[in-house]
């Protein structure tokens, strides 16, 4: 009984799906509107430090920033489209938030130990992207400052 029941399951299911697809394609639906998209690349070879603030002094947890002027990020864009930030590095783009333990070299003896976070904000006109690292290392020694860092902004709207 149940033999039978599932070939006749089998037909049907099989005949629903070959007759449907039958008969002349519909016409052609009417246009989208198209995505528009801007790409502006931020070089940071100069990070500014909040800890050298007047608002910052003496807070603790500083970190490093660059801030950049961005025209082509409009109201409209801010408003109804979309903005991803990408750390560009070994020929490889990594979406931020950037999250990454890490470690250095202090001498023979001594390894720093680090979970490093990049993470960008932005408004009209103007992207910031800042830098941190877990141990606050900027806090005993401020003449450690991030090597020139890659970003791509991609604007989508």
């Amino acid at each position: 009984m149940k033999n039978v029941m599932f070939r006749t399951l089998f037909v049907l299911v099989s005949a629903l799906l070959f007759c449907a697809c039958q008969g002349p394609q519909g016409p052609q639906g009417p246009a989208g509107e198209g995505v528009n998209w801007k790409i502006a690349e931020l070089d940071v070879t100069n990070w500014d430090y909040t800890g050298d603030l007047p608002e910052f002094k003496g807070q603790g947890n500083n970190y490093y920033f660059a801030k950049f002027d961005v025209p082509a990020l409009t109201s409209y864009v801010f408003t109804d489209g979309n903005v991803q930030v990408y750390l560009v590095e070994n020929n490889k783009q990594h979406a931020l938030p950037f999250v990454r333990h890490q470690y250095e070299f202090i001498n023979d003896s001594t390894i720093n130990f680090f979970t490093r976070t990049i993470d960008a904000h932005f408004g009209i006109g103007w992207v910031q992207v800042d830098l941190r690292d877990s141990d606050f290392e900027y806090e005993v020694d401020e003449t450690i400052v991030p090597g020139a860092m890659l970003f791509r902004v991609v604007m989508t709207y």
